[in-house]
C-alpha cells in the first residue's frame, strides 16, 4: 500500500507539471529539481564545509592533517563506493538512491552534534554523511541530467552545477554565523535539517530518462511503436552508446579519468583548505567565509557561460583552458603578498570550477546515455583516491613547515598536466573513438 501511494503521488506531481506547464519540456522541470537538490546538499557539504575547519581543529585538539583526513576518508569512501553506486542508479534508477542518501546525510549533520571525540566524529562524518553524500548528489543527479539532454547537454550540467556555486555562496556565510555564534554543532544541526527539508521532497518527482514519460531527449516529439512504447525520432539513432566494457578499452576514457582525477585532486584540496589557506595570508575566518562566497557567487556565472559556450564548443578546449586561471591564483597567493593577490585564488578556482560540469559531460558526449552512471562511478575510484591524499598532503606540510607554500607549487604542476589531458582530448573526437 505504501509504495502504491508513492506512485499515486508522484504521479500527481507529473501530472501538475504537464498539465500547467504543457510547453515547457519536462526536462526543464528535472533541472530545476536537480538543482534544488545540489544547492543544499552539495552547497552544504561541498562547498560550504570549510567553515568548520578551523572550529573542528580547536574543539577537538587536533592538527589540521587529522582534520584534513577526514575530508580524504570521505573522498577514499566516495571512490571505494562509486562503481556500486554507478551501477545501481543504471539499474534502479536514481530516485531511491538520492533519497537514501540525504536521509543518511541529513541524519548524519545531526549525529555530529552528540560526538564527543575525533573518533566518533570521524566514524559518523565518513560512513554515514560522507557515505550518504557520495552515493546521493553528484553521481544520480549527472545521470538523470545526461539521459534527459544530449544537444542540450552542457546547458543542463551547467545549470545544475551553478545551482551547486549558489548553496555554497548562501550556505557559507550563513553557516560561519551560525557556527561563530552559536557554535559548531547547533550549525551542523541546521545544515542536517535543511538537506532532509529540500532533498527528499525534491528526489520524488525525478524519472530516470524522457522515455519513461513517452518523451525524448531535449524536448524531441517520440512516435510510438505498437504497444505503446516510445520509438525515439531517427535523428536520436545517430547517438554513440557504448557499453561499459567498450568505453573501457578505449584510450580516451582513461584520458578523460587521468584529466578529471588531476583537477580534482587540486580543487578538492583548495576547497577544503581555502580558509585555512587565506588565514595563512592575513584574513580572518569571518572574511575568509565571505570570500568563500565571492567565489561561490563568481562560480555561478562562470558555470552558466562555460555551459553555454560547452553546447557551441569544444568542451575538452574548454575544460584545459578553464584550468589555467587557477594556476594564475596559485602563482599570485606563492608571490605577492599583495590584498590584491588574496582575490585571485578565489576567482580563479571560479573559473576553473565553472568548468567541471563540462568534465562530467564529456563522458556523455563520448560514451553516450546508457551506461553514463556506471561509467562515472569507475572514474570515482580515482577521484577518490586522489582526493584522499591531497587534502591529508596540505595538511602535513602546513603542519610542518607553517606554510602552505609548497603545497601551493605542487597543486600548480598537477594543475598544469590536467589542462594538458584535457587539450589531448581536443583532438580525439567521439567519431574518432577506436574500439581496439
Amino acid at each position: 500500500m505504501m509504495n502504491l501511494s508513492m506512485v499515486q503521488k508522484q504521479a500527481q506531481v507529473n501530472s501538475f507539471f504537464i498539465r500547467i506547464f504543457p510547453r515547457i519540456f519536462y526536462g526543464w522541470w528535472i533541472i530545476l529539481l536537480c538543482s534544488l537538490i545540489l544547492a543544499a546538499g552539495a552547497g552544504i557539504l561541498s562547498h560550504a564545509f570549510t567553515v568548520f575547519f578551523l572550529p573542528l581543529k580547536r574543539d577537538l585538539a587536533v592538527s589540521s592533517a587529522a582534520i584534513s583526513l577526514l575530508y580524504g576518508a570521505a573522498r577514499l569512501e566516495g571512490g571505494v563506493e562509486a562503481p556500486l553506486v554507478g551501477y545501481l542508479i543504471d539499474r534502479f534508477g536514481p530516485r531511491v538512491v538520492i533519497m537514501v542518501g540525504a536521509a543518511l546525510s541529513g541524519i548524519g549533520l545531526i549525529l555530529l552534534s552528540l560526538v564527543e571525540s575525533f573518533i566518533s566524529f570521524f566514524f559518523v562524518y565518513v560512513f554515514v554523511i560522507s557515505l550518504g553524500f557520495n552515493a546521493g548528489f553528484f553521481h544520480p543527479v549527472y545521470a538523470v541530467v545526461n539521459n534527459w539532454f544530449i544537444r542540450h547537454r552542457g546547458l543542463g550540467f551547467s545549470l545544475t552545477g551553478a545551482a551547486t556555486n549558489i548553496g555554497g555562496m548562501i550556505m557559507a556565510p550563513l553557516l560561519s554565523y551560525w557556527i561563530l555564534n552559536l557554535g559548531w554543532r547547533t550549525g551542523a544541526v541546521l545544515a542536517g535539517l535543511i538537506i532532509l527539508a529540500v532533498v527528499v521532497p525534491a528526489a520524488i518527482p525525478l524519472h530516470r530518462a524522457p522515455e519513461v514519460l513517452g518523451l525524448s531527449p531535449d524536448g524531441r516529439s517520440a512516435r510510438k511503436r505498437p504497444g505503446n512504447v516510445p520509438q525515439p525520432e531517427q535523428e536520436e539513432s545517430a547517438e554513440l552508446n557504448l557499453t561499459v566494457r567498450q568505453a573501457l578499452k578505449t584510450l580516451n576514457y582513461w584520458l578523460l579519468l587521468s584529466g578529471i582525477t588531476l583537477r580534482v585532486l587540486v580543487t578538492v584540496a583548495l576547497i577544503i583548505h581555502f580558509v585555512p589557506i587565506m588565514v595563512w595570508k592575513g584574513m580572518s575566518e569571518a572574511a575568509s567565509a565571505y570570500l568563500v562566497s565571492l567565489f561561490a557567487f563568481s562560480a555561478i556565472i562562470t558555470t552558466l557561460v562555460s555551459g553555454w559556450l560547452g553546447d557551441r564548443w569544444s568542451k575538452s578546449i574548454l575544460c584545459s583552458l578553464g584550468i589555467l586561471p587557477l594556476a594564475f591564483g596559485m602563482l599570485a597567493l606563492m608571490v605577492s603578498q599583495s590584498t590584491g593577490a588574496l582575490y585571485a585564488l578565489p576567482v580563479g578556482l571560479a573559473i576553473t570550477m565553472g568548468t567541471v560540469p563540462l568534465n562530467w559531460a564529456l563522458i556523455g558526449d563520448f560514451f553516450g546515455r546508457h551506461s553514463y552512471a556506471t561509467l562515472r562511478g569507475f572514474m570515482g575510484i580515482g577521484t577518490g583516491l586522489a582526493t584522499f591524499l591531497s587534502p591529508i598532503y596540505a595538511g602535513w606540510i602546513f603542519d610542518h613547515s607553517g606554510s602552505y607554500f609548497y603545497v601551493l607549487l605542487t597543486f600548480l604542476a598537477i594543475n598544469l598536466c590536467a589542462s594538458a589531458l584535457f587539450a589531448i582530448l581536443y583532438y580525439r573526437s567521439p567519431q574518432k573513438l577506436s574500439l581496439d
